[in-house]
């Protein structure tokens, strides 16, 4: 399997050992992005203290060029997760509308959790906490939890299906 099959195709499938090492390469991305931004802006990621707007604007053209790099890895990154999520979710022998159900849904009730607790408590903490306790936001954080805890098992930690399925050959085939 080449790599941009690997990475950008939406057929096929793949087994945990793929997915795993897809997760290893955008933490290594990521590494990688963070030290070239830091070592060409000079800004540390770490303290916001250096984050003047002096130092921004004296980087000029390295901080356009990081950024819009920034913005080409991300929808790499972001292109690349959901064609081998995928293709993992084939081995399952399910399609990739179930991306829905492990990643959207848990995503966008979260979302609404977050955007109600701050509608109706500002930014305050003991407001916020008390937000936070609403019996309904509870169910709907323990849903999205549950979800995406069932998508994790599903996609990272169980087997594919043995032998061929309707997504192709099985991907440990031959192997012990």
């Amino acid at each position: 399997m080449s790599w941009s099959h690997y990475l950008f195709s939406f057929q096929g499938r793949i087994n945990r050992a793929k997915i795993w090492l897809f997760i290893l390469i955008a933490i290594i991305v990521g590494i990688v992005y963070g030290i070239l931004f830091g070592t060409l802006i000079g800004i540390s990621g770490l303290t916001a203290a250096s984050y003047s707007a002096g130092r921004l604007a004296s980087a000029g053209g390295a901080l356009l060029f990081m950024l819009v790099l920034g913005c080409v890895v991300y929808i790499a990154l972001f292109v690349a997760s959901l064609a081998v999520t995928t293709k993992r979710l084939h081995d399952r022998n399910k399609s990739a509308i179930w991306l829905l159900v492990f990643i959207v849904v848990p995503l966008v009730i979260n979302v609404y959790v977050f955007a109600t607790m701050i509608s109706s408590s500002g930014l305050d903490p003991q407001q916020m906490a008390a937000a936070a306790a609403n019996p309904m936001l509870l169910v709907l954080r323990l849903v999205a939890g549950v979800l995406s805890l069932w998508g994790f098992v599903e996609l990272y930690c169980l087997r594919g299906t043995v032998g061929d399925n309707r997504y192709g050959p099985d991907p440990l085939a031959g192997q012990a």
